[in-house]
Parts: structure tokens; sequence; C-alpha cells
């Protein structure tokens, strides 16, 4: 049985301090990382080349992520077309369909044993909730075959 070692107050700060030192310094690497990541991203030949969004400002989005998204291949919310199937990245869906009136995707997903219709923002469009990050143009038939994933 291992003694139990009873600190001081001003160890037990010591200690405190030293452990939230390295975790920024940990997390300081990792945003480094992932930054060099996103500034090294190829341009996407399928969806699982679209890196997953991070949380972080809205100013670091829309001037860095948003710019290296659409340098990637993710179309600009200004190119889409309305009534237009697209394929991207999305946590529930592959296609999405553009709906120019609300400024949004349509996609189906299963929901209590059945299939709606559901939308979501465009990736420029952040709300904190899935964006869809559409990389090539989609048929009917490709929003069918979503309808049944």
């Amino acid at each position: 049985m291992k003694p139990i070692i009873k600190y001081t107050d001003e160890e037990r700060k010591a200690i405190f301090d030293k452990m939230v030192a390295k975790d920024i310094e940990k997390q300081k690497e990792m945003a480094r990382q992932e930054l060099e990541a996103w500034i090294n991203l190829k341009p996407f030949k399928n969806i699982l080349d679209v890196p997953q969004i991070p949380q972080t400002t809205i100013e670091l989005y829309k001037t860095f992520y948003i710019p290296c998204l659409i340098e990637a291949g993710g179309i600009p919310k200004k190119d889409l077309i309305d009534g237009q199937v697209y394929i991207g990245q999305h946590r529930r869906c592959v296609a999405g369909k553009w709906n120019a009136n609300i400024q949004k995707f349509l996609y189906n997903r299963e929901k209590w044993g059945g299939t709606i219709t559901d939308d979501c923002n465009h990736f420029e469009d952040d709300n904190g909730f899935a964006l869809f990050v559409p990389i090539r143009l989609g048929t009917e038939e490709e929003w069918e075959i979503n309808k049944q994933i």
C-alpha cells in the first residue's frame, strides 16, 4: 500500500501551475499542427478528403478556414445553383440539394423509423451546427441513393 502524500498549499499550487503550463503548451502545439494541416490541404478528390471543421473564432473561421476550404475545392456559396444536387461532406449525408430561397441545403435522413428531409447550412454560414461542404455537382440518382443511406 502506497503511503498517502500530504502536500502543503504552496506545493499543491506549484504542482497545479506546472500541470497547467504543460497543458497549455500541448494545446498550442496541437493548434499549430492543425493550422499547418489546413495550410497544406490538398485538392479534394472525394468527400473523405474534407477535414472536420474546427470550432474557432468567427474572425479566424472567415479569414482562414473558409478560404482554405474554397482553395481545396469546396464550392463557394455564390457559385451554387438552385435545385442542383451537390456531393459533399456533412455528418449525416453525402448529397445535398441547394435551395436558394432559404439559402440552405436540403438532405434526407433517417429519423423515428422513417426518412425525413432536413436542412443544413453551407460552410460559409456557420451557425454552430453541422455544415455541408459541397465539392462537386451531383445527380438526381445520387440524391435518391442518399435517401437510402
